[in-house]
């Protein structure tokens, strides 16, 4: 079976529980991302070798993990688009969880997962040996010390990390006397102004009141022409708001009208009873929902049975009128 494989570098400030709790919270975090199985095995360091190099192998599925079997391939990690970026947010995780742990257990060292140079730090970065390369300079190591001579670096790796190891230390050097040296002049300097520049800081500090007095008035115009600003856009929306209620009303009162003045005669009372209701309860429902409220409501039934009281007097006259008219073959003076 295929299996993808992480190497994990261990803090070996930290005891072996931790450690171990460690590396299976990471197995958890790709195991969540992924749906893939894992296998976690913790390592302890090589006799003879670095005595700090606890480190964990977590083997996992290609395949995503599924209730009957393995299902279909974790490609995300392959493809070219997708596997660099991916790589990158699992090595910031790591970085992350250790981080977290040493923090929690009050150890001063954290990890950085990037390169010297994204970090902005002037080290040449040293060579991964590898399991060959390792194991000839441990046993390289051993039998210079068996026979009582000072270890040099066999392979060509090894030797390179010793050079830029060298190189590194120097170039720490070279910048701690420069930082000193810097530190020397601004000390100098910073004593020169003292003695010299009273009289410029206390103009400056003057100026800096002046210039933060007019920044503040400026503030405060701004803050008053804004909140006018506010003002007359809350007054204007009143205004319109007032006015669509107007019209609204408007349109109600001459539906109003309409619709009573359509009904028979014997209906038209229920209908008003019902539309202004002398219940109070029942009439502040009834001007809850006009656009003017209860004065709205009082203004529109006065201008309704008004209208209604002119319609019933011309219903009126056409009746009388339709009465007065003559029966034809019965004589002049007789009426239908």
């Amino acid at each position: 079976m295929t299996a993808r494989e992480y190497v994990l570098a261990l803090p070996a400030e930290l005891d072996a529980k931790d450690r171990a709790d460690l590396a299976r919270s990471f197995a958890s975090a790709v195991v969540e991302r992924y749906g893939v199985a894992a296998d976690v095995a913790l390592h302890a360091p090589s006799a003879g070798g670095d005595d700090r190099n606890y480190h964990a192998h977590i083997l996992t599925t290609t395949r995503e993990v599924e209730p009957d079997g393995l299902g279909k391939k974790t490609r995300i990690l392959d493809a070219a688009k997708t596997g660099g970026p991916e790589i990158e947010s699992l090595r910031e995780l790591w970085a992350m969880q250790c981080n977290e742990a040493l923090e929690r257990h009050q150890k001063p060292a954290r990890i950085d997962h990037r390169s010297y140079e994204r970090q902005g730090v002037d080290e040449i970065p040293t060579l991964h040996l590898g399991p060959t390369s390792t194991t000839m300079e441990r046993r390289h190591k051993a039998e210079q010390e068996r026979k009582g001579e000072p270890y040099k670096p066999q392979t060509f790796k090894a030797q390179e990390n010793e050079r830029r190891r060298t190189l590194n230390d120097h170039v720490r050097e070279i910048v701690r006397e420069l930082a000193a040296t810097v530190r020397e002049v601004a000390a100098q300097a910073m004593d020169a102004r003292r003695k010299g520049v009273h009289g410029l800081l206390n103009a400056l500090r003057v100026k800096g009141k002046q210039d933060a007095d007019e920044q503040a008035r400026r503030a405060a115009e701004a803050r008053r022409r804004e909140e006018e600003r506010k003002k007359a856009l809350r007054q204007q929306a009143l205004r319109d708001a007032r006015e669509r209620a107007v019209q609204k009303a408007k349109e109600r009162m001459g539906d109003m009208a309409k619709r009573v003045q359509r009904l028979p005669p014997d209906a038209r009372d229920r209908f008003l009873a019902g539309e202004y209701p002398s219940d109070p309860f029942d009439r502040a429902l009834k001007a809850h929902g006009h656009p003017l409220g209860n004065a709205g409501l009082d203004a529109e039934e006065k201008v309704v049975r008004a209208h209604l009281k002119v319609h019933q007097e011309q219903e009126k006259r056409q009746q009388a009128e339709r009465q007065q008219v003559p029966v034809r073959g019965r004589g002049p003076s007789r009426f239908r």
